[in-house]
């Protein structure tokens, strides 16, 4: 497995709430930093902006943004309109707290219609995740001649299907089908901008990073150091640290402590092995050691993780990120 597939596999959706907003000319919405996210222009254009992107980006029918941080944003029709708060401009519908995912909201002037399908997302470790971490503020994958992608346009149809189905299940369905949508999105992106990713996702193309990075992924038990990471990779100690924490953005030790923790939440959630076991697993040889290291990183203890996780609350956020 390679550790794109690898890190791509530990991350999964928890839970997506949608809807579609017809917004009419002239609009413009602001929203506080929130949840990650997710929209889709499906008619019309808008202009995005966020602190820290060089000018603002026009968003195309049939483009798709991703928002993996949940960062301030805002969305208007045209650079010149002003902005209305989020929350300012959704008071207008008192039904909104019982809205069923899948509500429409319509907004604006009443001029050119512009179509938003969007989303929150919540993601299982997601924090603990280096993929995660990697990934810009914004991501934008642009339509097909203003459609969306087909991946993305068949995504979204059975996503709609199910959310006004009102089956049984149709919750799991929709959060199943958001994974697919993350993991579609995560793929184009990587795709096109591969070569010019930042931290970890460059790293992961570097012949010799990219290799101690598999092994760390393949055999997080395995008593890796520094020295027998270089070695590996036919590297100095000191030239593979370096070049590791310019590329990865944290030292080898420390990714390899995060990645250990990834995969003992994994196993903590779904297997039935016991905390010796899974501290076993990971590189650990005293469960009280990996119990102290995994309370220090994911904000609890192994026992109390666990039964969080059954209860439906495993959703952590890790400390030393």
């Amino acid at each position: 497995m390679d550790v794109l597939t690898d890190a791509l596999e530990a991350i999964h959706v928890k839970g997506l709430l949608s809807g579609r907003l017809e917004l009419t000319a002239p609009w413009g919405i602001a929203k506080a930093p929130k949840s990650p996210g997710f929209f889709v222009v499906t008619r019309g254009t808008c202009w995005f902006e966020m602190d820290g992107l060089d000018a603002p980006v026009q968003i195309g029918g049939g483009d798709l943004v991703l928002l993996p941080h949940g960062l301030a944003h805002s969305l208007r029709d045209s650079l010149t309109t002003p902005l209305k708060s989020a929350d300012e401009v959704f008071a207008r519908f008192p039904q909104r707290k019982n809205c069923q995912p899948g509500g429409v909201f319509a907004f604006g002037g009443g001029g050119a219609l512009t179509t938003i399908v969007g989303g929150k997302i919540e993601f299982e470790d997601g924090l603990a995740n280096p993929l995660m971490r990697s990934l810009p503020p914004m991501i934008h994958i642009r339509g097909d001649r203003g459609t969306p992608q087909p991946w993305l346009d068949t995504c979204l149809q059975f996503i709609a299907t199910e959310m006004s189905s009102g089956q049984p299940g149709a919750s799991t369905i929709v959060s199943r089908l958001a994974d697919i949508l993350f993991v579609q999105a995560i793929r184009a992106y990587a795709a096109e901008k591969g070569a010019e990713a930042k931290g970890w996702l460059r790293a992961i193309s570097d012949p010799q990073i990219g290799r101690a990075l598999s092994m760390i992924h393949e055999h997080p038990g395995a008593p890796w150091s520094v020295e027998s990471l270089a070695a590996e990779v036919a590297m100095s100690r000191s030239a593979f640290s370096a070049r590791f924490s310019e590329l990865v953005e944290e030292p080898p030790l420390t990714y390899l402590t995060r990645w250990r923790m990834q995969r003992a939440s994994k196993l903590l959630r779904a297997s039935d092995d016991t905390i010796a076991t899974v501290a076993s697993k990971v590189g650990y040889d005293a469960e009280a050691a990996f119990s102290k290291a995994f309370k220090r990183w994911m904000g609890s203890a192994p026992g109390s993780f666990r039964k969080g996780a059954s209860m439906g609350g495993g959703q952590t956020a890790i400390a030393n990120g």
